[in-house]
């Protein structure tokens, strides 16, 4: 049976519609939520993410990362619907044999389209992301 070990989380929204930031080119990574948690050794933390975002021109193609203490450990694509048609995406993700100590994770968006300028997107709430630690 497992323990729980410590639990985190980050809110920048909770509502649609409360934000409208525009998701950029993944060399200039968006970076939505984070938060620190603790972890024993070969632990694992469970990692649960919920975004709204809205294309506002053409077709974008979305990548969510999530990142353990600055590098990428998951990603997860979407692609827009019409215009101004917003989408919520829920991720989980179980993150194993999690080093003993204390970790930062974070949650970033970038758009992968080809054709940046004729493919936009923004993120438009609701932004949530938490991540519970077990061992």
């Amino acid at each position: 049976m497992a323990l729980v070990i410590d639990v985190g989380r980050s809110t920048a929204s909770t509502g649609t519609q409360t934000l409208s930031i525009p998701i950029l080119a993944p060399g200039q990574n968006l970076l939505l939520a984070e938060f620190g948690i603790a972890a024993v050794t070969n632990g694992a933390v469970l990692l649960n993410a919920t975004i709204g975002f809205q294309t506002t021109l053409g077709v974008p193609n979305v990548v969510f990362t999530l990142y353990r203490d600055g590098q990428p450990i998951f990603n997860a694509g979407a692609s827009g619907l019409s215009v101004l048609a917003i989408q919520p995406i829920s991720i989980s993700y179980l993150d194993l044999n999690v080093p003993q100590g204390y970790h930062a994770y974070s949650l970033g968006a970038a758009n992968n389209s080809t054709n940046i300028l004729l493919n936009t997107a923004s993120v438009t709430g609701p932004v949530t992301f938490s991540g519970v630690s077990t061992g």
